[in-house]
């Protein structure tokens, strides 16, 4: 290493300097000191004043994150009232060790932008600025970057090494499992708590079973799962009530719980490499292809056999059903039961969800008639939600049509009466026809859905025993409160007159106006509506009235 020289001008007179030091990691504790005997030395040697350090210790060069020393020299360079026009640096990988080699450049460029000349006192040519100079600070700044990678790659593999004799190669160990320490000869030294960690190198961790309690704790949360209808939240919100909480004292969350039941390691299994985090680069799921596991490395908390009992459960729950197996449970439901409703199926575990039967019929009425089944609601009741029914899936129909014709992309989820265009507009569209106030004043209720998110909801009025459409109420998000009944109809006018529309145009947007007369049902449908059509002479019994509107039909 031959030290560089500045001109004999600048030598003879007294420039004022600050020296940047950084020590990257803590196999180099006497890195400052070297670094700062350096720059001190070569200072004596060409009269230069050192007036201030700046200095990082143990801070990773990989970014600018933490480093408090860089960050004070580059805003004190800008600065007008700086003391220094010079800043000494050891070499040029100080700056960093960047994947991006323009990023140490640019930190240079700040510094001589500002007037503030930056002079490397072990690189063999002086920071002139001529082509060649360039030409070699590229290359050192590119060894710099090439230094960590490959100091990446020798770190990772023998982690890896580690992970495959069984050993613990960081990160928490989890709940219900703690940390051995082992000496070199595998030798138990004691038993690591939370924050403490190993101080020989030649030291070794392997993970073990933790406290009884907790680990029958986990032994309860995996048999809770395999053997009921219970998902990841109930098992929290029960823990949580119990007033059980988890190793840092805080409620237990759904997704703390399915770290638990999903993670292997639970097993006794060593897992490694399942997610990265090289070079500060973020992390990164790595695929199953390239995770090191090693079954067997340590005393398992829960058995193979529970633990494959909750992964297969877990599966089935995510396994969505076809339609003829909905069906088929409806009618094993209806055999058992003899009625069927919401709250039926909501209180057999191996019954379809609501959510099932809507996805595959769109409503439950659609899905009684798959099975058989004639609801208890009253034949007249019965009749005017299917016709309302009916009229919905004709609107809906003639929108995505109109749409379409377009030129835009339309998706449709029958289950929530959702329709998604072009992948940026979520709008739900009903059918309602209305509730009987003391048995005879008519009356329309919205409800805003809370279980799935939209941008607007489309109301459409009928009549109890008509087929076609009143008019359209055009909701926007945050004009109704998610979850709650709200009146938008009564006393023959609009609670909400700004949404109220009489024409398709305003739902379609893009469409030529329509009249809604247009939108009814077919002719060959309405011979099968029943007394939807019919006057009926008594008014409808109060317990008999329609039920509320919402996102989810009954």
């Amino acid at each position: 290493m031959s030290p560089v020289t500045v001109p004999r001008a600048k030598a003879r007179s007294q420039l004022r300097a600050v020296q940047y030091v950084r020590m990257s990691t803590e196999h180099q504790q006497y890195s400052p000191i070297v670094q700062k005997n350096a720059i001190a030395e070569y200072a004596a040697a060409h009269h230069i004043h050192i007036v201030g350090t700046y200095e990082d210790a143990g801070i990773s060069g990989l970014t600018l994150r933490e480093r408090q020393g860089l960050m004070r020299l580059l805003v004190d360079v800008q600065s007008s009232t700086r003391r220094f026009s010079t800043v000494l640096v050891y070499d040029v990988s100080r700056w960093g060790r960047f994947q991006d080699v323009d990023e140490s450049a640019y930190y240079e460029y700040l510094c001589r932008k500002a007037g503030v000349q930056v002079i490397y006192i072990a690189e063999p040519f002086d920071n002139d600025g001529t082509p060649i100079t360039c030409i070699f600070k590229a290359v050192k700044r590119a060894m710099a970057g090439e230094f960590s990678r490959e100091l990446s790659r020798k770190v990772y593999l023998g982690h890896c090494l580690g992970a495959q004799r069984g050993l613990h190669e960081g990160g928490p160990p989890g709940y219900g499992i703690r940390r051995l320490l082992l000496d070199p000869d595998s030798n138990v030294k004691s038993v690591l708590q939370r924050y403490e960690y190993k101080n020989l190198q030649n030291d070794r961790t392997r993970k073990t079973p933790g406290p009884v309690h907790e680990v029958a704790l986990v032994h309860r949360m995996f048999e809770w799962y395999a053997g009921g209808r219970v998902t990841f939240a109930t098992i929290a919100r029960r823990l949580n009530d119990f007033g059980l909480y988890n190793g840092l004292g805080h409620p237990w969350q759904a997704s703390n719980i399915r770290q638990i039941l999903t993670n292997e390691k639970y097993t006794g299994t060593n897992l490694y490499g399942r997610t990265s985090l090289k070079l500060h680069a973020g992390w990164q799921a790595m695929p199953e292809s390239e995770w090191i596991r090693v079954p067997g490395a340590f005393e398992p908390v829960v058995d193979r056999h529970l633990f494959n009992a909750v992964q297969l459960r877990r599966a089935q729950s995510r396994r969505q059903p076809t339609k003829e197996e909905v069906k088929a449970g409806l009618e094993r439901l209806l055999a058992r039961t003899g009625h069927l409703s919401q709250a039926v199926l909501k209180s057999h575990l191996r019954a379809p969800t609501v959510d099932q039967v809507m996805k595959h019929f769109g409503s439950l009425l659609e899905a009684y008639d798959a099975v058989g089944y004639e609801p208890t609601m009253g034949s007249e009741r019965y009749d005017i939600r299917r016709a309302a029914n009916r009229l919905q899936r004709r609107l809906t129909e003639v929108t995505i049509e109109a749409l379409r014709d377009a030129g835009h992309q339309v998706s449709y989820e029958k289950h929530t009466s959702t329709l998604s265009i072009d992948h940026l507009i979520r709008l739900q569209l009903v059918v309602r026809p209305p509730w009987l106030v003391n048995s005879r004043l008519p009356c329309w209720v919205a409800r805003w859905p809370d279980r799935f998110a939209i941008d607007y909801l489309v109301y459409g009025r009928t009549e109890r025993r008509t087929s076609e459409l009143l008019d359209l109420h055009v909701f926007p998000r945050g004009s109704l409160n998610p979850g709650e009944y709200s009146v938008l109809f009564r006393n023959g006018a609009s609670l909400f007159p700004m949404f109220r529309h009489l024409t398709m145009k305003v739902l379609l947007e893009l469409v030529a106006s329509a009249p809604l007369e247009v939108i009814h049902e077919p002719a060959d449908s309405r011979s099968d509506r029943g007394s939807a059509d019919r006057t009926h002479p008594h008014p409808e019994p109060a317990h008999a009235q329609q039920g509320p509107a919402s996102g989810h039909r009954q």
